[in-house]
């Protein structure tokens, strides 16, 4: 049986491979670009969805305040789009990061109640009846509320309230949390697909 072939050539083939491969750079520009946008404003939505459930301030969700300890941390994660994760760390906080009432230990020996507003819809608090307010090493001049362990003066610890972790992790705003990424990073994207696609 008698058998042939004809090599074809496709006008234009090596332009259109050309093309392609600037697709493919530009498709990876978008990405990293996208990458970089969640790294530099990931936090800071993070730390917006957290304010609107607790009465912490902003720059103490994510921040290294000079000559303070941190309250957290919030960074980003990861070199592709399905496998970006949200680092977070922090300590216990006392009642001074949540409009503590009153700021210092009244003068003279009237009886006082520390109070604090930790949740925005549960309003203001008192701590126990045993807390009193006295100056911390740890936290400089700074008064904070302790409680005696038992019914001896000593040892006395001091009253923590929540962690910055576990404000991200609440259930409530964990979800806020990951629709607000999941909005604000589709927008990013598509931002960048049409600024970057557009580049000849």
């Amino acid at each position: 049986m008698p058998y042939g072939s004809t090599q074809i050539v496709i006008k234009g083939y090596e332009d259109v491979q050309k093309e392609l491969k600037g697709l493919e750079k530009k498709a990876e520009k978008v990405v990293n670009r996208t990458i970089g946008d969640f790294k530099t404003r990931g936090p800071g939505w993070v730390s917006q969805e957290v304010m609107e459930e607790y009465t912490i301030k902003k720059k103490e969700i994510n921040s290294t305040l000079a000559g303070k300890k941190s309250a957290g941390t919030i960074k980003v994660h990861g070199t592709k789009l399905d496998n970006i994760q949200l680092i977070y760390q922090g300590r216990m906080l006392t009642p001074t990061h949540f409009q503590m009432k009153p700021a210092s230990r009244p003068s003279g020996s009237q009886p006082y109640t520390v109070t604090h507003f930790v949740k925005k819809k549960e309003g203001r608090k008192a701590l126990s009846h045993k807390a009193f307010l006295a100056e911390s090493g740890s936290e400089g001049t700074i008064q904070i509320p302790f409680q005696r362990s038992g019914d001896a003066r000593y040892p006395i610890e001091p009253i923590k309230t929540v962690s910055v972790p576990q404000m991200i992790t609440n259930e409530k705003v964990s979800k806020e949390i990951q629709e607000r990424i999941n909005t604000e990073l589709g927008k990013r994207l598509k931002h960048n697909m049409n600024t970057i696609m557009k580049k000849r």
